[in-house]
């Protein structure tokens, strides 16, 4: 097969000839951007939901306080509760791949996820909101809904113009004597339910923890992502200094020189350089 490797814009109308041990460089760093990328969406993606969540209370309490009609505060109880369940699922999400994007971005250094393994049994057995919703994520998935009980507690305070003024507050709850007991929640967790759980409180203790196993994994991962970072930077800067900044939009390819133009694998490059999902301290 009489190969060959090249970066080119996304048109096709500028290319960047590459030798066979550069493709595996680039193909290495584009790697352990993605997963590092992934890592940091996946944390995003959890704080997101969760702010959804605080968005769907807030109308749910307004609906309440204005008395509206059964069906529209109906159909609020039914965006919150999908709400929580896309946060369940989305934390989920994050744990259960966090240490394989680590293993992505050093697959020869298996004592970087041995740290990251002993960081995640250590924010479990900390945590009881750790493992309360972790459990919830079976329950809500296989069994019921992820909220029971919804409480509007409102108070008169004084407001910005010294006037007197009624405030709410919304609460959800999560009540024992309704999550079916031990056979359909985790077992050992559901002995730690006192009886009712405030689902806020939990969640936000909970998010603590998932930004304290984002920070660690990033932590074991950074002396990789910024060499890799760098490599395709440089690449990216040669191929703009001979075409210009308007083909920056590129791809690494391994083809073939044959007529039909085979291509054996492409990949992008420019979507992980400098990515805006990355704190300025990992760029």
């Amino acid at each position: 097969m009489d190969s060959e490797f090249y970066i080119v814009s996304r048109k096709q109308d500028a290319r960047l000839a590459l030798t066979q041990e550069q493709f595996k460089e680039l193909k290495r760093a584009r790697k352990r951007l993605s997963s590092a990328y992934a890592i940091s969406h996946k944390h995003r993606l959890v704080l997101s939901n969760y702010e959804l969540i605080l968005e769907a209370m807030r109308s749910l309490g307004e609906q309440y306080v204005r008395q509206e009609n059964i069906h529209a505060i109906e159909e609020g109880k039914a965006r919150l509760n999908a709400n929580i369940n896309n946060y369940v699922l989305s934390a989920r999400i994050f744990t259960s791949q966090l240490k394989r994007h680590v293993q992505g971005c050093v697959p020869q250094d298996r004592e970087l996820v041995s740290v990251l393994t002993r960081k995640m049994e250590s924010e479990y057995k900390r945590s009881f909101s750790y493992r309360f919703i972790d459990s919830l994520y079976d329950y809500v998935a296989h069994y019921g809904l992820s909220i029971h009980t919804i409480k509007i507690v409102s108070e008169v305070k004084l407001n910005d113009a010294a006037e007197y003024e009624r405030q709410y507050r919304v609460n959800a709850y999560v009540e024992k004597d309704y999550i079916g007991g031990p056979a359909e929640f985790r077992a050992s967790v559901f002995d730690e339910v006192g009886g009712t759980v405030d689902l806020i409180d939990m969640l936000s203790t909970f998010n603590q923890s998932l930004t304290r196993l984002h920070d660690q994994a990033m932590d074991l991962i950074q002396h990789v992502f910024v060499k890799a970072n760098e490599l395709v930077n440089e690449f990216i800067g040669v191929f703009v200094s001979e075409h210009g900044n308007k083909h920056a939009n590129l791809f690494v390819v391994h083809g073939t020189r044959m007529a039909s133009d085979k291509v054996y694998d492409k990949f992008p490059i420019s979507m992980y350089a400098n990515n805006h999902n990355f704190g300025k301290e990992y760029v």
